[in-house]
């Protein structure tokens, strides 16, 4: 009896496989044959990623992996490439960037390089718009520095381009030169200084306009009609980041336009891109809500898709156009320049103090934007009351971190806050931009003050890079020319205190796990682990151990995101 009950427990083992898969156990897709940057704690290097439910199920040989195919697994081979975690924007403007690029007047320098030239592009566009449509056109920043003329288009030059239609040519985004009749149409009248929603108007010495704004994206209707928000939100925006290597975004985004997307987020619209939103409501924030619940997406939102996480205010203008905040003024003289010459205050302490605290309360990354010396003071100092208050350990953030001025006492209150979740955002491609500008601007004992990225990562500050691409400089776009700037510190005016360059993989870094900490989902995005989102970025080159000088012609061959392929290069001859 024993022999036989023996006999069938043998039996029935062996009738059974020793590991019974199950569809749980299946990858959707395994990609293999790479060189694949995981950006791990470990800092760990694999050939072979398992994807699952648009998750990396598995990372590692490509030899295991393999064994974990079903015949439904789709094997795609990527020929070796270099394979880095999906690149993250940490600051940028998508839906602004599809208005300039698709609706504006092209006054880009170096293509347009004079005043001469962009009053000609403007007259040309005005003879085909409607009478009394407005008429926008877009200069890079500092365009007072970089055209012929070393100076703005002016009022009356504007007038003459075209007296039927407002106009707005917008010097980088801080700062606008309007014609008459665009002054009217905003109700701009003699001895007005200010504008409702925080911009302010440069007067002549008898109380007249000027025609020069600054910051008034609040009080000049740009805004998009509902049609051009839906194609930019389910089509342009996506396939220009993702052509680029991106797979997720911090989106600043305008509460005019916020509604498009929440309605497609509600729909359950899918798209190619991860939208985190940063919100605004006026330059100086004043109009922002105490309770920020209308901002939130739909409960029908897929939360790896949309998600609403941070709120914006500016606290000055910006260096480039002289409107950056600073304790000592600005070299030389433009008529553009705001009254003592030393920029904009846009938001006192008392209303980011105000700003900081409704983030806060409402549980979302409050996110200011500093450019001036004095300014930076003014965010660092809104974050540090925040704590003597005992606020919540949200994460807070200085956009645009000691870009144009950091000095060493403001390093180190940064590094006193970074245990209460303080992040900061750059832009290092500005390298390749602005220097120039800055030493015409600042002179040079300011400028050497900025771009410290090397100062920064020592401190621990793990700067997270944004491309803050909002159609001015379209080429921003392209994240291996903001690394190859850090790596090499090549800048438009030669090399700029190279001792401040940082390594190629801390460069990756701020494009990717260091951008994906300062949006707070750092457990989901940043790097190739298993449990995070399956995104991924294929290059053309290894950039690890390529020429440091050849990294700005690197080029995206795929983007894959929840371990879809979205992006894919054509292939060349």
């Amino acid at each position: 009896m024993r022999k036989l009950l023996a006999a069938l427990i043998v039996a029935a083992f062996l009738s059974v496989p020793a590991f019974v898969s199950s569809a749980q156990d299946e990858p959707d897709v395994i990609y293999y044959n790479a060189n694949i940057v995981t950006l791990d704690a470990g800092g760990s290097t694999a050939d072979a990623v398992a994807v699952k439910d648009g998750k990396f199920m598995k990372v590692g040989a490509a030899g295991e992996l393999k064994k974990l195919a079903a015949p439904s697994t789709k094997m795609i081979d990527l020929g070796g490439k270099t394979v880095v975690p999906g690149l993250i924007d940490a600051h940028c403007h998508p839906m602004e960037a599809m208005m300039m690029k698709e609706t504006w007047v092209d006054c880009r320098y170096p293509e347009t390089p004079s005043v001469k030239v962009a009053l000609e592009h403007i007259a040309a566009w005005a003879k085909k718009a409607p009478k009394g449509a407005w008429i926008f056109a877009a200069c890079v920043s500092a365009s007072e520095n970089k055209f012929e003329e070393k100076r703005l288009p002016t009022k009356a030059e504007l007038d003459l381009a075209s007296p039927d239609n407002p106009i707005l040519v917008a010097n980088g985004t801080h700062m606008g030169i309007a014609n008459s009749l665009a002054l009217k149409k905003l109700g701009i009248t003699k001895g007005m200084a200010k504008l409702p929603h925080g911009g302010s108007v440069i007067l002549d010495k008898d109380g007249e306009p000027t025609g020069v704004l600054t910051d008034a994206q609040a009080d000049v209707p740009t805004t998009p009609t509902v049609a051009q928000l839906e194609k930019y939100y389910t089509k342009d925006i996506q396939e220009f980041w993702n052509a680029h290597g991106f797979t997720s975004f911090m989106a600043i985004t305008p509460a005019a336009a916020l509604p498009v997307l929440q309605k497609i987020a509600g729909a359950k619209v899918q798209p190619t891109i991860r939208y985190t939103t940063s919100i605004w409501t006026s330059a100086n924030g004043k109009d922002m809500p105490e309770d920020l619940a209308k901002f939130r997406m739909p409960e029908t939102a897929d939360p790896a898709w949309y998600k609403f996480g941070a709120i914006k205010v500016w606290i000055d203008g910006e260096n480039d156009c002289r409107t950056g905040f600073m304790y000592g003024p600005y070299v030389g003289h433009f008529d553009t320049d705001s009254p003592g010459g030393r920029g904009t205050l846009v938001t006192p302490q008392a209303d980011a103090d105000r700003f900081a605290g409704i983030a806060d309360k409402n549980g979302v990354i409050s996110m200011m934007h500093c450019s001036g010396d004095e300014a930076m003071d003014i965010g660092l100092t809104a974050y540090e009351n925040q704590i003597k208050r005992g606020a919540t350990e949200k994460i807070v953030r200085i956009e645009h971190f000691g870009m144009f001025q950091m000095s060493d006492k403001q390093l180190t209150r940064a590094k006193a806050l970074i245990d209460k979740n303080f992040k900061i955002s750059i832009q290092p491609t500005w390298l390749l931009d602005l220097v120039k500008a800055d030493y015409e601007n600042m002179g040079s004992e300011r400028t050497v003050t900025g771009f410290k990225f090397r100062s920064m990562i020592d401190a621990g500050l793990e700067p997270a890079a944004g491309s803050d691409v909002t159609g001015i400089y379209l080429d921003n776009i392209n994240p291996f020319l903001a690394i190859y700037a850090s790596v090499t510190r090549e800048s438009d005016k030669g090399i700029f205190v190279p001792e401040q360059a940082v390594s190629i993989t801390e460069a990756l870094k701020m494009w990717t796990i260091w951008a994906a900490k300062s949006m707070g989902e750092a457990d989901m995005k940043g790097s190739i682990e298993p449990g995070k989102y399956a995104d991924m970025t294929v290059l053309s080159d290894d950039i690890l151990t390529m020429p440091k000088e050849d990294l700005k012609d690197v080029k995206i061959l795929k983007t894959i995101v929840g371990g879809n392929i979205v992006y894919e290069a054509k292939k060349t001859d």
